[in-house]
């Protein structure tokens, strides 16, 4: 059965964010047009909607696409959540969105939603590897927002083990500061940071910032930070191989 996907981010006010999941979802468009629909098909099939500081609720963003989707005759829609982390919004906020949503439809449409992107963890490390090469680095950092949750940054470690890299979270517990100077006593000065966010905003400017200060206050490293994963020319390929994968 034909579907339509659409793609759910936190929200932002920044502009960044959109404007990368707009160029995400024109990709995916794209290639949902050749898997499913071939040259028939002109309008997209893929939108996208925010969990927060959007014009309306999540429920009603839903509603509205899935109305869209019927209009194209397209009887179900796939829900992506662009969400590294398995917190309260990708287990409760999320879901009960959803669920508004369906009740408001009735039964002439099915909203199926997906496990969030931050659950392919092998595609994952992969794109992270790929992100690492091209530096020249004695060792590797994966910073991640991190969670206070019990068992919130299990993942996290698990992803930082595959890709042999040291943890740290920019909220939590160790951070990037003290990881660094870590690895400056162990004798590596030429370290990598991998910032695990998916989009530009204020939270990886700042990054930017502590990298240049802990640069200055520790002359003797050189710190090399990559930037946001949706620079990744490979991210586009991950998201449409997920999507493809529930459809």
């Amino acid at each position: 059965m034909l579907s339509t996907v659409l793609l759910v981010s936190h929200g932002s006010r920044d502009r960044r964010p959109q404007l990368a999941v707009d160029k995400l979802a024109q990709q995916l468009s794209d290639r949902l047009k050749v898997t499913q629909g071939g040259d028939s098909l002109t309008d997209s099939l893929v939108g996208s909607a925010v969990l927060e500081l959007g014009p309306t609720p999540l429920s009603a963003q839903i509603h509205q696409f899935a109305e869209y989707s019927l209009s194209l005759g397209i009887h179900r829609v796939q829900i992506l959540p662009l969400f590294l982390l398995p917190g309260v919004h990708v287990g409760e906020d999320i879901p009960t969105e959803v669920e508004l949503a369906q009740k408001s439809l009735g039964t002439e449409i099915e909203i199926h939603l997906q496990p969030y992107l931050g659950s392919q963890r092998q595609q994952l490390s992969v794109l992270l590897e790929n992100v690492m090469i091209g530096y020249d680095v004695d060792a590797w950092i994966l910073l991640s927002h991190g969670s206070r949750r019990a068992g919130g940054n299990e993942a996290i470690a698990h992803l930082a083990h595959k890709i042999n890299a040291s943890v740290a979270y920019w909220s939590v517990a160790p951070g990037m500061e003290s990881r660094v100077q870590e690895l400056l006593q162990a004798g590596y000065h030429r370290i990598g940071i991998l910032p695990y966010f998916l989009f530009s905003g204020r939270t990886t400017d700042a990054i930017v910032d502590l990298v240049a200060n802990l640069g200055d206050r520790f002359p003797d490293s050189q710190l090399h930070l990559t930037p946001p994963l949706d620079h990744s020319p490979h991210l586009g390929d991950l998201i449409c191989t997920w999507a493809e994968s529930c459809l």
